[in-house]
């Protein structure tokens, strides 16, 4: 609190101690921060003692015969208590008027502004205690950065009672003038408290708050690590295998793919359950599509693991486990970082695909045919309407795309067949730039040809994406 001295302090001390605040809650009303150099809140009755015998002044409150539940935290910050409820954001709201109401002179810092004036937040105060307690029982070292979180939920039997009249506030506000199902949680209550009328507010609540009739209790703690992290590079060596499950009314329209390969594999070598993960890759290749070459940049994210060593006897153990199955197999899994990760979504658009397919055309000269294909520039520029086949589920656009290199080749015996290989822009539909899809695609290898060509089969050989960054 700005320019406030130690009588001022001592004055406001008293107040709020006649009240029954807790000695942390009434540090937050003076506007310590536990980042504060001066951190009175490990030992908040030796700061306010200090401060009595500084003074040596007799009229200083030191009764508390009975202890009471702090009305505004509900003893969320007594040391015997280890969340925050949406009761404390309600009290805390009710207090903070009442002591400006008493205090008008006096500057308090605000509760809602999210500058360095704000009030010290509760939770922050809780879990700076109870790290410290914690700390000492378990003889472990808090680190607030540590990959393994204990979340205490603590209940207070009154809240939903409390909390009821801050629904009829809210309602009353509504443009709609009438009852509507308002859902009061301690993500939106400071949003609800900041904008309300003090006025409406006291009519409503009592300020200050009652001291409760109940103490809060632990309802549950949960302990989770933060999530490992495995990338690397998948290969499909069959048509029809998913990327992921595609269920269709209930049906697997494929009856493999290659997330449930993997997440298999990786549940034999780390005993975990598939729902601990979850997959993700840079693009998908269609299912009738083989991924060959140097494969599709992935990356899995298993939660809460029992373990957090990874070694290579196990990554090897995982690949040897997919690479059984003769549909899959995986190159390069290796542990990465969470800040890796957005490299595989980065460039989605830019980077570059290679393919290679095999074609068939009505030409009546394949050497011809194969000439038109390869007089084709570099970088050539297409347009391509969204297909037919997808435009159920897509955007109808018109989407430019580069196909920055082109090749096709014989195929000695065959009249009709002849291999393509090309390098296209991402996000590019290979598919429709061979046969044209009704010349929603121009230019097509059909055009270019100038008889009707389509698609036998198509894989894809490269992605040009450095994944994972350690080779």
């Amino acid at each position: 609190m700005e320019s406030a001295t130690k009588d001022d302090l001592l004055k406001i001390y008293n107040f709020l101690t006649d009240l029954s605040c807790c000695n942390r809650c009434i540090l937050r009303y003076l506007g310590f921060h536990i980042s504060n150099e001066e951190n009175p809140f490990q030992d908040p009755d030796k700061f306010f003692m200090d401060l009595k015998n500084d003074k040596n002044d007799g009229d200083i409150t030191s009764k508390r015969i009975k202890k009471n539940p702090c009305p505004v935290c509900l003893n969320c910050f007594d040391p015997e208590t280890l969340e925050k409820l949406i009761s404390n954001s309600v009290r805390t709201h009710g207090m903070y008027l009442h002591l400006k109401k008493q205090f008008p002179q006096f500057k308090f810092k605000s509760l809602y502004d999210t500058t360095e004036s704000v009030l010290e937040q509760a939770h922050k105060i809780f879990r700076y205690i109870a790290a410290d307690i914690l700390s000492k029982t378990l003889q472990k070292t808090f680190h607030p950065k540590s990959n393994f979180s204990l979340l205490i939920t603590i209940c207070y039997g009154d809240d939903d009672k409390e909390v009821e009249n801050m629904k009829q506030i809210i309602a009353k506000k509504s443009s709609r003038r009438r009852c509507v199902d308002i859902e009061v949680s301690r993500n939106n209550i400071f949003e609800f408290l900041k904008d309300i009328n003090p006025e409406k507010f006291e009519n409503t609540f009592t300020t200050p708050p009652v001291i409760p009739e109940k103490n809060i209790f632990i309802e549950k703690v949960e302990l989770t690590a933060d999530p490992i992290y495995l990338g690397g590079r998948y290969l499909k060596f069959k048509r029809n295998v998913g990327q992921t499950p595609w269920v269709i009314d209930g049906v697997s329209v494929s009856e493999h793919n290659i997330q449930d390969i993997i997440f298999d594999a990786v549940c034999i070598s780390f005993g975990c359950s598939r729902d601990m993960m979850t997959f993700c890759a840079s693009g998908r290749e269609d299912l009738d599509v083989r991924m060959l070459g140097t494969g599709r940049p992935f990356y899995i994210k298993i939660d809460n693991p029992k373990d957090r060593n990874i070694s290579k006897d196990q990554l090897m153990q995982i690949e040897k486990e997919i690479i059984k199955t003769k549909l899959a197999a995986v190159i390069k899994l290796q542990a990465v970082y969470a800040s890796e990760l957005n490299h595989i979504k980065l460039g989605e658009e830019e980077k570059k695909k290679t393919y290679r397919a095999l074609c068939k055309t009505e030409s009546p000269n394949i050497k011809e045919a194969i000439e038109s294909i390869n007089k084709q520039p570099l970088n050539l520029e297409i347009t391509q309407l969204t297909p037919m086949r997808v435009l159920h589920r897509r955007t109808l656009l018109a989407r430019k795309k580069t196909i920055h290199s082109i090749k096709a080749m014989e195929l000695p015996g065959h009249k009709e067949l002849f291999e393509v290989e090309f390098v296209t822009q991402a996000g590019t539909y290979v598919k429709e730039f061979v046969h044209g899809d009704f010349n929603r695609t121009t230019p097509s290898l059909s055009s270019v040809v100038g008889y009707p060509t389509d698609l036998v089969a198509l894989d894809c050989i490269d992605i040009e994406l450095i994944w994972p960054e350690k080779d």
